[in-house]
């Protein structure tokens, strides 16, 4: 499984960096999101720490929508190309499809999440108090759960003929736990700087990740199948 899953995702990653259709469209519209919120910060006269609490809130939620952004093209090649019915012709499980495309998703937002902050550092100013490792885990946790969420809602609407309005209306509501904990856990990390409240979120962030990879994987068949 972990072989067809990395060929899988080999295929996609070089697919994406061809065409560059969907990590344009995400990066695009970071950029020019957080270019709209540094400018609305630059007339608000509040204190700094209040500055530092709004952008990183605002900073969550362009994530989030970036990742939406990507979801409607997750699953189009292999459904305009029908390969997906080839793939399972030659006994690659669904579960396998859907955890390949967990993991392009991932290295997808991860990317798009390492400009986002290198350009919230420059435009919006945030400043974090806590050492990088703390972040990092924080970061990676965060990212696997919002692109389990994501990938679940794609494979939700893969026979779907509007997307674009299936995605949003099954995204926000299974994502919206992680969103939350994202941030608390964020301001907490800009403005409190509270281990304990951070390793607690974290752990609930985790399990809420695990337990709906789980349910997922044990109905793969089923919803691709339908």
């Amino acid at each position: 499984m972990i072989s067809d899953i990395l060929i899988l995702v080999r295929k996609d990653v070089l697919l994406e960096f061809r065409k560059r259709e969907t990590i344009y469209s995400m990066g695009l519209f970071t950029f020019s999101s957080i270019l709209i919120f540094s400018a609305l910060l630059n007339f608000i006269d509040a204190p700094l720490e209040t500055k530092n609490g709004i952008s990183i809130t605002c900073l969550l939620f362009i994530i989030t929508f970036s990742v939406m952004l990507g979801l409607t093209s997750i699953f189009s090649r292999e459904i305009k190309n029908n390969s997906i019915y080839r793939l399972l012709s030659l006994s690659i499980k669904p579960q396998v499809i859907f955890l390949s495309k967990f993991v392009y998703l991932f290295l997808m937002t991860g990317f798009i999440e390492i400009f986002a902050f290198i350009l919230a550092i420059i435009f919006l100013k945030i400043d974090f108090q806590v050492n990088i490792l703390v972040y990092f885990i924080f970061l990676t946790i965060g990212t696997l759960d919002l692109t389990i969420a994501g990938c679940i809602v794609a494979f939700l609407t893969l026979y779907a003929k509007s997307k674009s309005l299936a995605v949003p209306i099954l995204f926000f509501p299974l994502v919206l736990p992680s969103v939350l904990i994202e941030t608390q856990v964020s301001l907490n990390m800009v403005l409190m700087n509270d281990i304990n409240y951070m390793i607690t979120n974290l752990l609930i962030l985790f399990f809420h990740g695990v337990i709906i990879l789980a349910f997922v994987l044990l109905v793969a068949e089923e919803l691709i199948q339908d």
